[in-house]
């Protein structure tokens, strides 16, 4: 005789046996029993999920810093008015700057006593380096030069004179002022003298507008070229092969004591 079995219908229409209540008790049962030991694990987890969504991301950002150069005039040789003149070799041998602009940042100068500098607006190289390049370049095809070169000389080079330099203000200001001011002086390595020439120079009439950078450092590079000018002025001024002109390191003649004589320098 077949057990009495009692037949229900699932969802799916096929007959389910009438034990299941039973195992759907038994099922009830182990899930207390096993999921009563996670709890804690899933409620741990579950705050360390909360902390970490609660942790602002950190997002790329763009870097905004602008970088510049000074800037040489274009190279163009000039030509003798007169008689050609010797030409000199000459050497940059240092452009120390005033403590306060030896950073890379540009310099703004917002009041007498008070300056700001911009970190987001940069230097392309150190400004004594770079003033010292421009310098060089400036004054090469100016008549009276012959070579001009910067530090580190070279060893076997014979230079007729050497340049220094101290740059004392190299910014813009908030009106719209652009500040150049240098002292310069001019050895001759090979004369008992030493000093050929000294004098200090000082822009005159430059302007920017306040907020383009490159503008402004445009007006610098600008500015140098008048100092290199006052420095090509104030070298001495010999016609091209005069007793003077001993050869092809341009030495000058030697006076009566055996040292390098040196006429005066043009005014």
């Amino acid at each position: 005789m077949k057990p009495n079995v009692i037949a229900h219908v699932s969802r799916q229409g096929s007959p389910t046996p009438a034990f299941r209540p039973a195992a759907r008790f038994f099922l009830r049962g182990f899930q207390r029993h096993a999921f009563s030991g996670l709890a804690p694990i899933l409620l741990a987890a579950g705050l360390c999920l909360l902390t970490a969504c609660s942790i602002p991301l950190t997002t790329a950002q763009t870097d905004l810093t602008r970088y510049f150069l000074l800037t040489a005039a274009p190279a163009q040789r000039e030509a003798d008015a007169g008689a050609p003149l010797k030409r000199w070799i000459v050497g940059v041998r240092a452009v120390e700057i005033a403590p306060y602009l030896q950073t890379k940042s540009f310099t703004v100068r917002s009041h007498a006593n008070e300056v700001s500098f911009l970190d987001s607006t940069r230097w392309g190289e150190p400004l004594d380096l770079g003033i010292a390049r421009v310098l060089a370049e400036d004054l090469q095809p100016l008549k009276n030069m012959g070579r001009v070169s910067t530090q580190p000389f070279r060893a076997d080079e014979q230079r007729d004179f050497e340049i220094l330099v101290r740059v004392t203000a190299c910014e813009g200001t908030a009106d719209g002022e652009v500040r150049f001011s240098a002292r310069w002086r001019i050895l001759a390595p090979a004369a008992v003298v030493g000093t050929v020439a000294e004098g200090s120079y000082s822009a005159a009439g430059l302007r920017w507008d306040g907020g383009d950078y490159g503008q402004l450092a445009a007006k610098l590079s600008d500015a140098l070229g008048g100092l290199s000018r006052d420095i090509a002025v104030a070298l001495p001024k010999e016609p091209a092969g005069s007793p003077a002109d001993s050869g092809h390191t341009g030495t000058p003649a030697k006076n009566d004591q055996g040292h390098p004589s040196y006429p005066s320098a043009a005014k």
